[in-house]
């Protein structure tokens, strides 16, 4: 059950006066469109944005609270919620949500597609992974990352370095629903960036997987888009 003082904050940060997305971001700029919005950052030489961060269970049950995304509230598997990325939701829930938020805001949020996916991931390098080729320790959560989390559960966001676009988890924590579809199938779409349980090569962009959008699975998450003019 929620904590009186939980539901009065998050009232307070619903009711709040939505910000303005910048017209014309600069490239690397952030913003959010709102108090319970994600984070926005404009990637450079390119006419999109992308979350910092998955998007988490405190900006889902923000959407739950305001009558959005279909009143669906995933299980977190028993590690808890706020900060931590949202799990259990297939394709088909990732777009309630969207359509939530774009409704809020009046912006066209969408999901990622592959290609923009690894744009951002690759923060313009040629390495495996954005911080080199080498797995290394604890530079991200998953089966053989070298962190606290590999391979038992999810780790709040933000919890490693960024790239150098200064985006979150582009690799590992959760894989990522994207936009696009499997072989032309528009019955499946492709996820990226790999998760806590599985292994550090399935976190390199090269590898691209695919689920029916009815799919829900613990290790599965996404964060949002933006075309910017």
């Amino acid at each position: 059950m929620r904590s009186v003082h939980y539901i009065l904050l998050l009232a307070a940060m619903l009711l709040a006066p939505p910000q303005a997305y910048a017209a014309d971001p600069q490239p690397g700029a952030s913003d959010r469109a709102c108090p319970v919005c994600p984070e926005m950052v404009a990637i450079p030489g390119h006419k999109f944005a992308i979350g910092r961060h998955a998007v988490t269970f405190a900006e889902w049950d923000a959407c739950v609270a305001d009558g959005g995304c279909g009143g669906y509230q995933p299980s977190d598997a028993g590690w808890g919620r706020g900060n931590r990325p949202v799990i259990n939701v297939h394709w088909n829930d990732a777009q309630t949500y969207i359509r939530w938020l774009s409704e809020k805001t009046g912006k066209p949020y969408r999901l990622p597609t592959v290609e923009e996916w690894e744009i951002a991931a690759r923060a313009g390098t040629t390495t495996d992974y954005y911080w080199g080729n080498d797995v290394g320790r604890n530079h991200a959560n998953c089966d053989g990352c070298g962190s606290e989390w590999d391979n038992r559960r999810t780790a709040p966001v933000g919890s490693f370095r960024p790239n150098a676009y200064g985006l979150y988890d582009m690799m590992g924590n959760v894989w990522q629903w994207t936009d696009t579809c499997w072989q032309g199938n528009c019955t499946k779409r492709l996820f990226l960036g790999g998760s806590w349980n599985h292994r550090p090569q399935d976190m390199r962009t090269s590898t691209r997987n695919w689920f029916a959008v009815t799919k829900r699975m613990r290790y599965l998450g996404f964060r949002v888009a933006l075309t910017l003019p």
